[in-house]
């Protein structure tokens, strides 16, 4: 059964942090981090493993200039710094491995190894057709051959 990239998702290591509530927008709506970073349209996963990657300050500082671009009720920068700044304890930095999106790993069609095969087994007769050793009756054709054209010169 081939694995598809549907439950990559519940893999990642980001999910604490993008699925996290940042707070109610002014139509009454709950924001999370990934509908922020969505909006603004970067690719939350991407944006998210970068964030992972800096120092929690500079991470903060990104994440609350996000922020303030949303329209969150009774939004002041004092609060939305403190919002960033748990948010972004969410991160994770402990093995200093981070996923970056879920489904990009490397896919190998499934010809390939096929294809692999087909090509080995191909150059495995060339080789053996041009490296086989001379029979009698090759030597005796190529040695008529020559006799041939010896005796044509004259």
């Amino acid at each position: 059964m081939t694995q598809t990239d549907a439950y990559a998702l519940k893999n990642s290591g980001l999910n604490a942090f993008l699925f996290a509530e940042v707070g109610t927008e002014q139509n009454g709506s709950t924001l999370t981090v990934l509908s922020t970073l969505a909006r603004l349209g970067n690719d939350p996963w991407v944006q998210a493993a970068e964030w992972a990657k800096m120092p929690n300050a500079a991470s903060v500082d990104c994440l609350t200039k996000s922020i303030l671009r949303m329209p969150l009720q009774g939004s002041t920068d004092a609060k939305v710094r403190d919002i960033a700044t748990r948010l972004v304890m969410l991160l994770p930095r402990q093995s200093g491995r981070v996923v970056s999106r879920p489904g990009a790993e490397l896919k190998i069609p499934e010809w390939l190894p096929i294809a692999a095969f087909c090509v080995l087994i191909g150059i495995t007769v060339l080789a053996s057709t041009f490296a086989a050793p001379p029979t009698a009756s090759t030597l005796r054709t190529a040695a008529a051959s020559v006799a041939q054209v010896s005796g044509q010169g004259q």
